[in-house]
């Protein structure tokens, strides 16, 4: 293993707040029902357009204007209504003595180094790769980008991450897969175990402290 490439939210950092809040505001906007908070969550992570799509039956055009909107309010300041996981910056600080370390984000390239600057992470990474202006990038593509830019083939790298479109991408790609289970997506160590993994951890610390085994 040579690069470690991490999810933002929901494994770096939590973003609900912030993700919520424009989402909200963009729903209302175009005239949708505001759903569930619960379902409110189910956005922090995946491909927000995937989502329109998915859950309000919108067209195409509809989609891109929705994440748009969502985009121009996140960008005002919602974007840095969020907080750094426990452990995190312990866990970057001394893997990054050992390994290449990479971002590979749904959300755009700009905001997740905006975002990883302000909480004083971005140092730690080689390379944030995020998604482009109109969302057509899939998390596998994402996770590709991110090895290719930095000339690592699929064994060397592992991906770490809290949800099964983190899993899916990397066992697409031949790479190996650590899971965490305290974001938005996985759950339990029961989650995890229906997808190819090395490791799970419900503290990131526990990678530093034991493999996640």
């Amino acid at each position: 293993m040579k690069l470690i490439i991490f999810d933002l939210d929901g494994t770096l950092l939590d973003t609900g707040e912030g993700i919520i809040k424009s989402l909200k505001f963009a729903l209302s906007k175009f005239g949708f029902q505001v759903p569930s908070e619960e379902i409110c969550k189910s956005f922090v992570g995946p491909p927000l357009k995937m989502r329109f799509l998915e859950l309000f039956d919108s067209d195409e055009q509809t989609a891109n204007a929705l994440l748009a909107c969502f985009r121009e309010e996140y960008g005002k300041g919602d974007l840095f209504l969020a907080s750094v996981y426990p452990g995190v910056e312990e866990c970057l600080k001394e893997l990054h003595k050992q390994y290449s370390l990479a971002v590979a984000t749904n959300k755009s390239e700009i905001q997740a180094t905006q975002l990883l600057e302000r909480f004083g992470l971005a140092s730690y990474f080689k390379l944030i790769c995020g998604s482009d202006m109109k969302a057509s990038l899939t998390k596998e593509q994402i996770v590709a980008n991110a090895a290719s830019r930095l000339g690592f083939s699929p064994a060397d790298c592992v991906v770490i991450g809290d949800s099964g479109n983190d899993a899916e991408a990397a066992a697409k790609l031949g790479m190996q897969f650590i899971g965490v289970t305290y974001g938005y997506g996985f759950k339990s160590k029961t989650d995890v175990t229906s997808y190819s993994h090395v490791a799970c951890v419900d503290n990131i610390a526990q990678i530093m402290r034991n493999g996640g085994k």
